[in-house]
């Protein structure tokens, strides 16, 4: 029988107009996916925030500089959004399920190697780099696959998963001034690799993310373990008996077949191919003309400087990461400065903690139920954390300390919640995935470069009160830095009426 390239060419360009799409859950075993980040988030966070009481680890067992001690904690806080990038390249090669695997491996492995460090050197090269990028992977990947999973009640599922970040805060760092008071430095260490390890656990949990291709009015659904086959004819299939509908149907399996879409079979869909945006398959085509530099610029999503809103999103979240990167400095200051035991600042740690997680939890309700704005409540959340700053340096009792540490940690829980949802709002879903990429490595940045600027500023002047103030000029900066945009958007909606 004769091969008809005019049918075949008609079925080609056909198959170039479907679009992939995901098919959000919204429920479902999308509920055991945010079960899954929410431990891998109590992991995460409960690492990085213990950062504090591992502060005073440290000083007992080495005898250097404040701000050499605390860079450990920084590398842990800033490559936990540094790393956001690498996770970013991976999910496009690879699964959620891979990264969340390797990402609990290298951790291991980072929390060992720490264990047996003779030197503060060692430590941040081992613990502090390696474990870094461990939590940075794990971090963006159970965020990003979060957001997939639910549409309609995206803020309460985030919320949910960041508040195993407020359990974690609680958690972990009353083990860690335990097993520091027990096993020292070492077996904590070994404990803290075991740890680790149950994030590969969690990673298998993120079974595959199904998806669909759609034109103007067929659907073909399509699961994302099986190769992408045509189920429905597209609009302009021919229609004139069944055995051509059937020629037709089997022209475009092998359009499909042809195409050179790479899917992940077994495991769902990579971030930037999944359903944070909708691509087609005449894009991607169109892509491998451009030139490298293009195309690296499209992949980490560089047109998004040109976008003002979010340029400023950027600053105001560096500036509150800054002053966030406080809580690090709260167990010091109760201990060196007020003379408390390390056991009384890992219970302000778990008030810190506890109602981190009453915000993060209490942001779905406030934005999916009640719908206040995003930015309105991140604005409120600045405004607590510049005043919580103002005053922490002076309350030198368990009752003052703990009062403020809670209401400061309540705001930090809406900040958390928040860094999505904005990047969302500002930037649009489809291109959310590089946009909080973006935005995480900035906020790395400043992860990284604030505790031991803070250290550096408490080794000049021995006084926290300097330090706790110049974090709460960040917050205040940010807090202008987002009024800045509500003022932007409040003009794009008269210049239209003008």
């Amino acid at each position: 029988m004769p091969f008809n390239f005019e049918k075949r060419a008609k079925v080609v360009k056909d198959v170039k107009c479907y679009q992939k799409r995901p098919v959000v859950p919204d429920g479902g075993w999308g509920w055991v996916v945010c079960f899954a980040a929410a431990c891998t988030n109590f992991t995460v966070s409960g690492l990085a925030t213990s950062s504090g009481i591992f502060l005073i680890g440290l000083r007992g067992t080495f005898d250097d500089p404040v701000w050499k001690l605390a860079l450990v904690g920084a590398l842990l806080d800033g490559l936990s959004m540094l790393a956001a990038p690498v996770a970013s390249v991976l999910l496009v090669c690879v699964s959620h399920r891979t990264v969340l695997m390797l990402a609990g491996l290298l951790g291991f492995i980072g929390a060992v190697l720490g264990a047996f460090s003779t030197s503060i050197e060692m430590m941040i090269a081992t613990y502090g780099i390696i474990t870094g990028v461990s939590l940075g992977m794990s971090f963006f990947t159970c965020q990003i696959i979060t957001g997939l999973y639910f549409d309609k009640k995206r803020a309460l599922a985030i919320g949910i998963n960041n508040c195993g970040g407020g359990m974690g805060t609680m958690v972990i760092n009353l083990f860690f001034e335990f097993f520091i008071e027990i096993y020292g430095l070492t077996g904590t260490l070994l404990l803290v690799g075991g740890l680790l390890l149950n994030v590969a656990v969690y990673g298998a949990l993120c079974r595959p993310l199904p998806y669909t291709y759609t034109d103007a009015q067929k659907t073909a659904c399509i699961d994302g373990t099986d190769h992408p086959t045509a189920k429905e004819l597209p609009s302009s299939a021919p229609d004139s008996s069944n055995s051509e509908n059937i020629k037709h149907r089997g022209m475009i399996n092998e359009a499909f077949d042809l195409s050179d879409e790479k899917q992940n079979t077994g495991s769902p869909l990579p971030a930037e191919k999944s359903g944070i945006k909708d691509e087609t398959i005449i894009n991607t085509e169109k892509l491998r003309k451009n030139s490298v530099v293009e195309c690296c610029l499209i992949s980490i999503g560089a047109k998004h400087f040109r976008n003002i809103d979010f340029v400023l999103l950027t600053m105001a979240y560096v500036a509150w990461v800054c002053s966030s990167a406080l809580y690090t400095f709260v167990p010091p200051l109760c201990v060196w400065a007020f003379g408390m035991n390390r056991s009384t600042a890992a219970m302000l740690m778990l008030f810190l903690g506890f109602f981190t997680t009453i915000g993060e939890l209490l942001l779905g309700v406030f934005v999916d139920v009640f719908h206040f704005s995003g930015k309105k409540v991140f604005m409120f959340s600045l405004f607590l954390v510049t005043v919580c700053s103002a005053m922490m340096p002076f309350c030198n009792q368990f009752i003052l300390m703990a009062s403020v540490a809670s209401v400061f940690g309540f705001a930090i829980g809406l900040g958390v919640s928040l860094r999505l949802v904005l990047t969302i709002d500002v930037a649009g879903l489809e291109e959310s995935t590089k946009a909080f990429s973006i935005l995480s490595v900035f906020c790395g940045i400043g992860y990284f470069a604030a505790p031991p600027t803070f250290g550096l500023i408490f080794d000049v002047t021995k006084s926290f009160v300097v330090v706790f103030y110049v974090g709460g000029t960040c917050a205040f900066t940010s807090l202008i830095l987002m009024l800045l945009i509500s003022f932007r958007e409040i003009c794009c909606k008269k210049r239209p009426k003008k």
